[in-house]
């Protein structure tokens, strides 16, 4: 039941419909910061379980000193920042009642960060003219992907999805029910 919820939730598969007045507000969030967040949290285990293995095995990656300490301060800081999501995300688990979103906003800060920490771990290994290409378009990705989703995020006045709505193309999945 765990993974069904996790999966679930996390997936996107089905959002939260409130509404009042004239404005109704379905809450998905931004399904493309969120689907990354999870990227990055697996890239960020894998890393890291990748990395302690290394260093227990005495395997030299043939970095000089700076690198490796830049490494290790990125792993340490993503590091906190997976605790501080589990810490923010499992007491949740416990309680015997729904869960909803807004129940997994708090870790989804420390998931955002420890994306960020990720991102920055992968583009330090770049060289300069590839950072500048991948911090543009992960900065045009984030742009482009809060233009298109804010009326769900909001609140919007115009509910059908037909083709002069605000809300078409966003229906990615045939279980949002907006």
């Amino acid at each position: 039941m765990l993974i069904i919820y996790f999966f679930h939730s996390h997936l996107f598969l089905q959002g939260q419909y409130f509404s009042g007045g004239n404005y109704r507000i379905y809450l998905l969030g931004n399904p493309i910061i969120w689907w990354s967040n999870l990227v990055f949290l697996a890239l960020f285990l894998l890393t890291y379980f990748i990395a302690a293995v290394k260093q227990q095995r005495g395997f030299d990656d043939n970095e000089n000193s700076d690198n490796k300490e830049n490494k290790w301060r990125s792993l340490g800081a993503g590091s906190w920042l997976f605790i501080g999501w589990i810490l923010h995300y499992l007491p949740f688990w416990a309680m015997g009642r729904v869960l909803y979103f807004h129940h997994y906003f708090p870790a989804v800060i420390f998931n955002s960060m420890l994306t960020g920490v990720m991102f920055n771990y992968l583009i330090q290994r770049m060289p300069n003219w590839i950072k500048q290409i991948a911090l543009g378009t992960i900065l045009g990705i984030i742009l482009y992907s809060f233009k298109l989703f804010y009326p769900l995020a909001y609140g919007f006045a115009d509910a059908s999805t037909e083709k002069n709505s605000t809300m078409h193309g966003l229906r990615w999945m045939d279980s949002w029910e907006f």
